[in-house]
């Protein structure tokens, strides 16, 4: 019969047509259990069976959240290389590291303390959050530009930054690297 006659179009195809269309629908068909299976094995890792055991947090399959106490003591001490510090300042600082991540090398949370003294970057390492606990802190950009930091002031220091970070007072902040 001629394309687009009554028969074709109330749906009497020929043999050929209808086993195109069976094998069309039966992989879409397909398609469809397979994502199904794949949404139900997604959902299943979601579920959690009961509470988990204090050491959990960083199970890789179900990682926990992870508490940082503001009050935990900054107990690991290092000192800048030459050249960091400023005038008379020795470059000493304490840090506590409260959680390295799994996913990227480098990115933590953590916190710093520093008794007052200067410091210079040409170019700071990697991108920071940077919340201020404790002290004044001035930075000045390469470029001349001066900002005043206290406790409770919260800025990012960008991957590259330059210019130089003078602590007034002794100076505490809790650090995301990322």
């Amino acid at each position: 019969m001629p394309k687009g006659s009554v028969p074709a179009t109330l749906g009497f195809l020929n043999a050929r047509t209808r086993n195109a269309r069976t094998r069309a629908v039966s992989r879409i068909r397909l398609v469809v259990a397979s994502a199904a299976l794949v949404a139900v094995a997604g959902l299943s890792t979601m579920v959690t069976f009961g509470p988990k055991p204090a050491g959990a947090a960083g199970d890789a399959t179900h990682p926990g959240i992870f508490r940082i106490p503001l009050d935990t003591p900054l107990t690991e001490r290092a000192v800048y290389p030459p050249g960091i510090a400023v005038g008379s300042f020795d470059g000493a600082y304490t840090i506590a590291t409260m959680y390295k991540s799994g996913v990227f090398a480098g990115n933590k949370v953590a916190f710093w303390g520093s008794e007052a003294g200067a410091l210079k970057a040409g170019s700071y390492p990697l991108d920071e959050f940077v919340h201020v606990m404790e002290g004044d802190l001035v930075t000045v950009d390469a470029d001349g530009t001066r900002h005043e930091f206290h406790p409770g002031d919260a800025f990012v220091i960008p991957k590259g930054w330059a210019g130089t970070w003078d602590m007034k007072t002794r100076f505490k902040k809790i650090i995301v690297n990322f």
